[in-house]
């Protein structure tokens, strides 16, 4: 037992002092090399992730290994040009290949870290190429997307506006970037959309902190699903059972004889109005005939904020048994809808007015 015990020790020995020997950085070029092999394999992560230990202090939101795997131009390959070694520290020069076909020629400061025991002798990197990029924003938003990959800002990331001057943007959003270009929008799925995409490059050659502005609209789903909720409105007025003339809107001669009947004084014999309609008024119809199409514009207040544009009223017909005579009318109606979002959520609300704006008038009578 006592000689198994010896060369079970032996080995263990043996192995973890070779091991130790090949994974130390004894060359000062090795945490170069490993470094800049990250940055071709798109490994951010792995990058910035000694900052994170040395708690470096403003250091904004990581990002993911797959967002800076589909920045475009980072750097692809690499080679050394020369090292220059004084004392403990040496400053190693590396040719960096960069997707565009360029290259770039970097100093890399290294310093060798003395610690005990045999062969723990390293040298280690003193500089990253990083720099923080900051979206400026109209609003705070759910999500983001930079390189076509959804981002949640995290808080600690996101700044306010409040305090800054007047037409300052509402949130500033920051990310820590590495060499290449970042294309920043909002996700596909978003009901949001950008209204152009912003672009920021992180330039290996001189890395600094980049400001990009991002404006954003309302998306396609947000249209499609707005216009959903506008048909959702319109056939409950075609298909209720008992029809109510509170949500749905009707003739003039239809509407003032509910408005009389509503307004009679209680002692009189007038007859009682159920769902807007007065008595004597039965089997209402409500057919759409036409609408305006769809156009949302973005509230100037409230960036997350969406109106349907008031430009022409929309017409249904309308056909009721009043003292056992079939009548018709048409009814011309604004369409109400505000619709909010932060990308994620939507909240829709949609009323049909039956009070005209002078355009939508102005528009009815052409």
């Amino acid at each position: 037992m006592a000689f198994i015990l010896s060369f079970v020790v032996v080995v263990v020995t043996v192995w973890a002092t070779a091991a130790n020997y090949f994974m130390v950085a004894r060359d000062p070029e090795a945490p170069v090399d490993t470094y800049l092999n990250h940055l071709e394999g798109g490994s951010a992560r792995q990058v910035l992730a000694p900052l994170l230990l040395r708690q470096e202090h403003g250091l904004a939101q990581l990002p993911s290994n797959a967002l800076y795997r589909a920045a475009a131009n980072r750097p692809r390959g690499h080679e050394f040009v020369g090292t220059r070694v004084t004392g403990d520290t040496a400053v190693v020069s590396a040719d960096v290949h960069l997707g565009d076909g360029s290259t770039v020629r970097r100093d890399y400061t290294v310093r060798r870290a003395v610690s005990r025991g045999p062969f723990n002798d390293a040298w280690q990197l003193l500089e990253r190429d990083n720099a923080p990029v900051t979206v400026r924003l109209p609003a705070a938003v759910d999500a983001l997307a930079v390189n076509g990959v959804p981002v949640r800002p995290d808080a600690g990331s996101l700044t306010s506006a409040a305090g800054t001057t007047a037409g300052a943007p509402a949130r500033a959003w920051r990310f820590e970037a590495l060499p290449g270009e970042y294309d920043v929008a909002l996700p596909q799925h978003s009901y949001l959309l950008a209204s152009e995409h912003a672009t920021a490059v992180m330039s290996l050659a001189d890395p600094r902190p980049t400001t990009v502005d991002l404006r954003f609209d309302a998306s396609p789903r947000m249209w499609e699903a707005v216009d959903r909720e506008i048909r959702g409105t319109v056939a409950r007025c075609e298909r209720v059972l008992h029809f109510d003339a509170a949500h749905c809107p009707v003739p003039r001669e239809l509407g003032r004889a509910a408005s009389s009947t509503r307004t009679a004084p209680a002692s009189s014999s007038a007859p009682a109005v159920q769902g807007g309609i007065p008595e004597g008024v039965s089997n209402v119809r409500w057919e759409l005939r036409s609408r305006p199409a769809l156009v949302l514009e973005q509230d100037e207040r409230e960036p997350l904020v969406f109106h349907a544009v008031r430009f022409r009223p929309a017409t249904a017909t309308v056909t009721w048994l009043e003292k056992g005579e079939r009548k018709k009318g048409t009814a011309e109606f604004g369409i109400e809808v505000t619709a909010r979002s932060t990308g994620a959520e939507l909240d829709t609300a949609v009323q049909l007015r039956s009070t005209l704006t002078q355009r939508e008038k102005a528009a009815g009578r052409s």
